[in-house]
């Protein structure tokens, strides 16, 4: 996954993560991480998608990455249970207000808890 975060032992109660776990390398990797980060209390807050529906190239050698063009939010939701006391998922495609228009690709947050 590369260097740990500088951030020593401290720990949180929130991690939150946006668009980006399709884009690691080792994303199983940086959930453990993240989900080792949090407090007793502390929360998970994923904003993800499926973003190869929409037919736009990441960038070269992208196809090499584990997640490349996002999965789907039951893969992630199984990816990021055994981590976790608990999650929900929360769908977020139809709310044009977040996206400034319709999409038309599957976007989600997964909400966990510590």
């Amino acid at each position: 996954m590369g260097p740990a975060p500088p951030t020593g032992d401290d720990r949180f109660d929130v991690v939150l993560c946006r668009h980006l776990v399709w884009t690691l390398p080792d994303p199983e990797a940086a959930l453990r991480e993240w989900a080792g980060r949090l407090r007793p209390s502390g929360r998970l807050v994923l904003v993800e998608g499926r973003w190869r529906e929409t037919g736009h190239p990441y960038v070269e050698g992208a196809g090499s990455l584990p997640w490349n063009g996002g999965l789907g939010a039951a893969d992630l939701a199984a990816a990021v249970r055994p981590l976790v006391a608990d999650l929900r998922v929360e769908p977020l495609s139809d709310d044009t207000d977040l996206w400034g228009g319709p999409v038309h690709d599957e976007r989600y947050a997964i909400i966990a808890h510590a």
